[in-house]
């Protein structure tokens, strides 16, 4: 093989030029993709016996000082002096510029971008001198993630009694939402498909639709909803279940007749409702598609039905005696490989045998749809109206923020835990790596003492004197830690800040392990495309660094581990903010509104598993506690099969089970727990209570 056929994994090249003038040791020399590799554990051990540190350069020999050292370069802060080396904001945003670049195309799950970030920051940890923490000799750890669904060769819609071939994409599409099963039943127009008992308005009133394809309007009758948002009955997933629950086979939705006459339009697959599947088959059609099967059955035309119950209010549903229609939609879910990136600088001197995760997601949304603010923008959306989201904030901040920690933490003479850097891949789509890395760690989970995340840390204002540390209450140790560290800092006393599950510190917090949660903040250019570098506050994010490193230093040396303890996240109303609210709802668009999953008054207090599976019934990763779920005695890790007599595969049944359920109420939740099945009568609260 020539010298030019050789072709050096991404990270290496990286690494190379970081690195140019150090000397890398022998422990971070193999991480190729193909090569053995002992678990991170084992490499620790492997270390320690050699007698020597791969990241103590100068001597490879571990230091072992009776009492906890400062750094060389110390910091004073009005008059204090403080432990940790000075971090440069120069060193601190070169990597923001790189991560948050163009180049990067916003760093999505499983996309070229993403890949090169996790390169990158591999290549960071091995010019710093890190152990590869990952599988097979790297510092990657695979795992696979849906990234949606897309239309096969197997779509199938043909009508009979009808002179028409509906031809995909002109004539129809299939909703995302859309389940795959097929069907062949008789047609029934139903109008609006709405229920609304305070308007006594019913378009199932006399009409039975078990078994039948049902044909409606979209939206609703004007005038149902408030402050130009329609209300809760025009939503897919409403329409959807009210069908579903009345037994129809599959439902047809045609455009409503705009006042301006505009372009009857198909919405591009995935481009509407692509929240997941709702259990049935669903299908968006023309309105001359629609027209012709009315008009075909001695019905009125579209245009005639829509004035009468739209002026009149005149129940306008009916059989379409003659006319069948079978169909599948053809729907395949899309798969894709993605990494987390995991270093691990091993312990120096007195080994506890534990760890300290200090951890980042890398992750951003993606080249998407600006305003969409999801990592799953670009569905059905025309390549005019994608733009790369850099996210220079969220969250090359963070993974920028744990590379400058994992370098000024391997000057340490003296370390009584090891430390694994990990930078998460698929927060954005749901906390996915650090799901994946809790179910299967490359060290033992059980001796993980603690667990610091970085979500955001690039805005802090300049005159904020406290920043909130989530999470410092989930051990008295922390609370003491944060509160000292954050006075000397100058962020006064931070040792009282509620807990926060919406970032990759939770799945570690539902393993019972210590955590600690740093965020500067939402702000307008939250998930879009004008978080870029130029925002950024280096001063401030350093500022915040050097308190992490206080924090960290004291939490790997501390005689003992912090000792968990378990605490409610607040209820959403009383939160300062947190990384992925949704944008209140007067910023939301019709269309946005129309995909608004809808959930009435009533709450469980559980937090489903937002992953797709192929098993029966909404896994839950957690219960909140004091919640109804766990009073009841449900648990994280239940799987929700049936809410009263609603079968639950996913979180759009469990919102559609309760939708009509009033606090107070009690309904029988049927779990699967490991090999047996519970019935577990269950009394729902109200909004404070969780999901």
């Amino acid at each position: 093989m020539s010298v030019a056929q050789v072709r050096f994994p991404r990270w290496l090249v990286f690494a190379v030029i970081c690195a140019f003038a150090s000397f890398v040791t022998p422990g971070c020399q193999s991480s190729g993709r193909e090569a053995g590799h002992d678990s991170a554990a084992q490499q620790v051990a492997a270390a320690e016996s050699a007698g020597h540190s791969p990241v103590d350069r100068a001597t490879h020999s571990a230091a072992a000082p009776t009492a906890v050292p400062t750094s060389p370069a110390q910091r004073t802060h009005e008059g204090i002096t403080l432990s940790g080396p000075p971090i440069s904001t120069d060193s601190f945003m070169s990597h923001v510029v790189v991560l948050a670049s163009d180049a990067y195309e916003g760093r999505a799950t499983a996309t070229r971008g993403g890949d090169l970030a996790a390169e990158y920051i591999a290549g960071q940890f091995a010019a710093i001198g890190l152990l590869p923490g990952g599988e097979n000799g790297t510092y990657f750890q695979e795992f696979e993630v849906a990234l949606g669904s897309e239309l096969t060769d197997e779509t199938r819609f043909t009508v009979t009694g009808v002179d028409a071939t509906p031809v995909r994409g002109a004539d129809f599409v299939p909703f995302a939402f859309s389940s795959n099963d097929a069907f062949d039943a008789e047609v029934v127009f139903v109008g609006y498909g709405c229920v609304n008992p305070e308007k006594e308005y019913n378009d199932y009133r006399d009409i039975d639709v078990t078994g039948k394809v049902v044909l409606m309007l979209r939206r609703e009758p004007p005038g149902w909803g408030e402050g130009g948002q329609p209300s809760s009955k025009a939503t897919f997933q409403t329409k959807v279940y009210e069908a579903k629950d009345r037994g129809a086979a599959a439902v047809l939705i045609v455009n409503q007749r705009t006042d301006g006459g505009g372009e009857d339009r198909l919405a591009r697959f995935g481009g509407l409702g692509g929240g997941g599947a709702y259990g049935l088959p669903a299908f968006h059609v023309t309105r001359k598609l629609a027209d012709t099967l009315l008009t075909t059955a001695n019905l009125p035309s579209l245009d005639d039905v829509q004035t009468r119950l739209d002026e009149r209010g005149d129940y306008s549903s009916a059989a379409l005696g003659g006319i069948r229609i079978a169909g599948q939609a053809g729907i395949m879910t899309r798969k894709g490989t993605t990494r987390n990136v995991i270093g691990l600088l091993p312990a120096r001197g007195a080994d506890t045998g534990e760890y300290l995760v200090i951890g980042a997601h890398y992750d951003h949304l993606g080249i998407v749809r600006a305003g969409s603010r999801s990592p799953r923008g670009s569905r059905g959306a025309d390549e005019s109206q994608l733009e790369i989201h850099n996210g220079a904030d969220d969250n090359a901040s963070g993974t920028s923020g744990i590379i400058e920690l994992a370098k000024a933490m391997s000057e340490l003479p003296m370390l009584r835990r090891s430390v694994v850097f990990m930078g998460f891949s698929g927060e954005e789509m749901g906390l996915l790596g650090s799901k994946h890395y809790v179910d299967h760690p490359t060290v033992p989970i059980e001796k993980v003492a603690a667990m610091i995340n970085l979500d955001m840390i690039g805005r802090l204002k300049d005159d904020v004197t406290r920043i909130p540390v989530y999470g410092a209450k989930t051990a008295p140790e922390l609370d003491a830690i944060v509160s000292t560290v954050g006075k000397a800092e100058g962020f006064g006393d931070e040792g009282h800040a509620g807990s926060m599950s919406r970032s990759d510190h939770a799945p570690f917090d539902r393993k019972g392990i210590p955590n600690l949660f740093f965020f500067t903040g939402t702000h307008p250019d939250y998930h879009m495309p004008t978080d870029d570098v130029e925002k950024v506050n280096a001063d401030g994010a350093v500022r915040i660094l050097h308190m992490i490193y206080d924090i960290a230093v004291q939490i790997a040396n501390a005689p003992a581990r912090p000792t968990y303890a378990k605490i409610t996240p607040p209820p959403r109303s009383e939160r300062r903010d947190s990384p992925h609210d949704e944008p209140p709802a007067e910023a939301r668009s019709e269309r946005d509104a129309e995909q608004a999953p809808v959930m009435g008054s009533a709450r469980m207090g559980v937090m489903p598993n937002y992953e797709e599976s192929t098993q029966p019934g909404m896994l839950l990763d957690d219960v909140s506690e004091g919640g109804p779920a766990a009073t009841a005695g449900l648990k994280g890790g239940d799987r929700i099969t049936k809410i009263g007599t609603r079968t639950v595969n996913n979180v759009n049944d469990y919102m559609a089970a309760l939708r009509d359920a009033k606090p107070g109420d009690t309904v029988d939740v049927i779990v699967k727990r490991g090999s047996e099945e519970l019935t577990i009568p269950v009394k729902l609260g109200g909004r404070s209570g969780g999901s």
